[in-house]
């Protein structure tokens, strides 16, 4: 079901235009009849041909702008009011510059109250229409001349509104709905009920849905116009019953969608646009107001420099969800003025963005959401995979490489690769006598990512993986001509009998040992004992020598060891299965 929403200044007709066409009072509150004068957002609807279409029916008073602006997302068609014995007004010309700003392309102008006019006035005041709307989207809308009071040019104007709802088609439906909240109350036995023109995507019955802010919710119930419905498409006007959150919870504002299908975010980037006949330009001095579907928040703007279109970063003072390619409006709260408007480029920005941050994103916010990740995973260089999603209003990248839970762009997968290479070619030189750079090591210092670093290394034709270590290909440990003498003067201290000094005693640093350990010219016989291979040989084959359950006094003797070279050589033939120990015996395993 198509929506229409009104537009234009105070008194000029709106709210009658609208019971005109639907037979409905679209003014709800006691209030708005008691003074002849719409406060905020009225709702009604009725067939236009062979369609249902909805109204949302806004108020023109300055003082009630917030409400109005709350009321123009996901409208398919404008009805734009000007009163004929009026003419062009203030909130006509803050109003235009809403619609043009949200980019709402298709519409009507009404020319209402023709009855309180006569022929001249009529003809100044479509000139001065004429005028204002040039350079707008406004600009080819057709001007329709109405009285909704003797009902003049009633059937033209609903002929006018068919054939533009025909040209504007259905509602998109982009598979991710989206329901920016204008209602929420609670009703007796039903429990909390919220209303919203539902964009981008269907509902039906016991989806599992959230509220941004908020929590979680499920959705149990549904009406549109007064008809129940098990699900309801995109541009429908929707009374939603939810449970799982309580009243309190919720506020015009809200927005209901799928779970971490949209992120929160208080700061993006924005690529701004002005309205007609403005400076082009805003103050980062001034206190402005963002409005984003329903939702009103205050924020700071500061422009950006050098970049070839008008471009910020726009901070709020809380959190409001945010998606690439979002409409806001930005207002002057001082000077009660709509001051610009714009499309969100980049909902979490991560530096401050430069000009070419904002040209590859500018080209590719109208394009599809894969476009838009693309541009995304380009600038970031590196995002997480669900905050990508989220970001780009669920792209999948043609580009780049995922890798666990993160996205890189090929520039980034090459620099993280480079600097894999010199992480590498460091511990070399600092270490040139262990086997590599332990993976661990390299995933703490390009970010955390495991998954990254094995990627690395297997794309990367001069590394090579090595069990828990990454070291170049052509790279092998070797000493040096003052440590080969030392280890031949080590080697011939060890060569005689088994009673072998501490390794603490060697004269040869940690470095040397470890590498000899590594590479078998040494054995570890506990913490404090390094023994030849070739000892070890001597040991292994004289144990046939002792009989089974042999003490440790009787394996002393036989190799004529000191005790404290018996205990651990003992417990080393304990651990490597030749002997195995019963009590204070020992015997034979092999």
């Amino acid at each position: 079901m198509p929506i229409i929403g009104t537009a234009g200044h105070v008194d000029h007709g709106k709210s009658t235009l609208v019971q005109a066409l639907t037979g409905r009072d679209p003014d709800r509150w006691a209030e708005e009849k008691e003074r002849g004068l719409t406060i905020d957002l009225g709702f009604a609807w009725t067939r236009l041909g062979d369609e249902m279409v909805g109204f949302v029916d806004v108020p023109g008073h300055e003082r009630f702008i917030k409400n109005m602006l709350a009321g123009v997302g996901g409208l398919d068609v404008a009805l734009f009011v000007v009163a004929a014995d009026e003419g062009w007004m203030p909130q006509s010309e803050e109003h235009l510059a809403v619609l043009d700003l949200l980019d709402v392309g298709h519409g009507v102008i009404a020319l209402t109250r023709v009855d309180l006019a006569d022929a001249d006035l009529i003809e100044l005041s479509t000139i001065d229409i004429t005028e204002h709307v040039a350079g707008t989207v406004a600009e080819s809308w057709p001007i329709i001349e109405v009285s909704a009071t003797t009902g003049t040019g009633m059937d033209e104007l609903v002929t006018s509104l068919i054939e533009t709802l025909a040209v504007a088609g259905p509602p998109r439906d982009l598979g991710r709905p989206r329901m920016w909240i204008d209602r929420a109350f609670a009703i007796s036995g039903a429990g909390v009920v919220v209303t919203g023109t539902l964009v981008d995507g269907s509902l039906s019955l016991g989806d599992q849905l959230q509220c941004f802010p908020g929590g979680p919710v499920r959705l149990r119930g549904m009406q549109s116009h007064e008809t129940d419905h098990e699900t309801v498409e995109p541009g429908t006007r929707t009374a939603a019953n939810l449970a799982g959150i309580d009243r309190s919870a919720l506020d015009r504002g809200t927005l209901l969608a799928p779970p971490d299908s949209i992120g929160m975010t208080d700061r993006f980037l924005a690529l701004l646009k002005f309205p007609p006949h403005s400076d082009d330009e805003i103050s980062d001095r001034g206190a402005y107001h963002v409005h984003v579907g329903t939702v009103t928040v205050p924020a700071r703007v500061r422009n950006l420099k050098e970049t070839a279109v008008p471009a910020a970063v726009v901070t709020t003072t809380s959190p409001i969800p945010l998606t690439m390619g979002d409409r806001f409006i930005l207002r002057d709260t001082g000077r009660q003025l709509v001051v610009a408007g714009g499309t969100a480029l980049d909902p979490n920005p991560i530096h401050r963005p430069s000009a070419n941050d904002v040209a590859v994103l500018s080209a590719a916010v109208f394009g599809s959401p894969s476009n838009r990740a693309d541009a995304l995973v380009t600038v970031h260089e590196s995002i997480g995979i669900e905050a990508l999603r989220r970001s780009s209003g669920g792209g999948e990248p043609s580009l780049g490489t995922a890798i666990g839970s993160t996205y890189f762009s090929p520039a980034a997968f090459d620099q993280r690769g480079r600097e894999l290479m010199a992480t590498v070619d460091d511990y070399h030189n600092e270490y040139p006598l262990r086997p590599g750079l332990p993976k661990s090591e390299a995933s703490s210092r390009l970010g955390g990512n495991a998954d990254l670093v094995t990627m690395l290394a297997d794309a990367l034709p001069d590394l090579i993986e090595e069990g828990p270590v990454i070291r170049r290909r052509a790279f092998i440990p070797e000493l040096t001509t003052a440590e080969v003498e030392k280890w031949d003067a080590t080697r011939s201290l060890l060569a005689g009998d088994l009673a072998v000094p501490r390794a603490s005693n060697l004269d040869i640093s940690d470095e040397v040992l470890h590498a000899l350990l590594r590479r078998g010219d040494l054995v570890r016989i506990g913490d404090e004992l390094v023994v030849l291979p070739d000892q070890v040989d001597t040991i292994t084959s004289g144990l046939s020598a002792l009989p089974d359950g042999f003490t440790v006094a009787a394996f002393r003797d036989e190799f004529g060891l000191a005790r404290r070279h018996a205990v651990p050589l003992l417990e080393w033939l304990d651990a490597q299965g030749w002997t195995r120990r019963d009590g204070d015996g020992r015997s034979i395993r092999r």
